[in-house]
């Protein structure tokens, strides 16, 4: 299968953002969000792919953010094709946000710190009012809520563990990713 899979056109005449190819997959579903198997030590809502019958080849939700992220980032607008996307779109955002915490960071163990606390907090999601992705995702009842918050924050903190070696390899700042500090995907800072 070419790595190239999940690019579409977004637009006639437009650069194709990168789309989630497990937009195609029958998962569960919850509040908007894909519960997909990932590969991940954290507690959570999320199976592993080896219990949910997976090639050894897949290829988590949390490794597709971290391939396109330098792709999609330079994108304002985002067509959301299916429930992997939404959780694409946030996982994009998530690491735009590491990567601006960590670039105001003296170094390696004071960014991991503060990284870590935040992928660790509960955070308002789908349904919370102050949820900053609420219109593109579905409000749902307090236990479709709940499990969509433990799902986010298990991802969260699964991203993070494989953004930060990325972020400083060998203990230094790895300057390709900070020039991304910056960047606004789909205008949210």
């Amino acid at each position: 299968q070419s790595q190239y899979t999940g690019l579409r056109r977004c637009s006639a005449g437009a650069m194709p953002v990168y789309h989630s190819r497990h937009n195609d997959r029958k998962a569960a579903s919850v509040c908007g969000c894909a519960l997909l198997p990932l590969q991940t030590r954290f507690k959570g809502p999320a199976v592993s792919p080896s219990v949910a019958g997976a090639s050894d080849e897949y290829v988590d939700l949390v490794d597709e953010a971290l391939r396109s992220f330098r792709w999609n980032i330079l994108f304002r607008n985002f067509e959301v094709l299916g429930d992997a996307d939404r959780v694409l779109v946030y996982l994009t955002l998530w690491i735009q946000k590491c990567i601006s915490v960590a670039s105001q960071a003296s170094g390696y163990d004071e960014a991991s710190r503060q990284l870590e606390t935040m992928a660790a907090a509960d955070m308002p999601g789908p349904g919370d009012a102050g949820f900053f992705l609420a219109n593109l995702f579905k409000p749902g009842g307090p236990s479709d809520s709940q499990t969509a918050k433990a799902y986010l924050k298990q991802l969260r903190q699964e991203t993070l563990v494989r953004l930060m070696p990325s972020l400083f390899p060998d203990g230094q700042a790895n300057k390709w990713w900070f020039q991304f500090s910056k960047k606004r995907f789909m205008n949210i800072a």
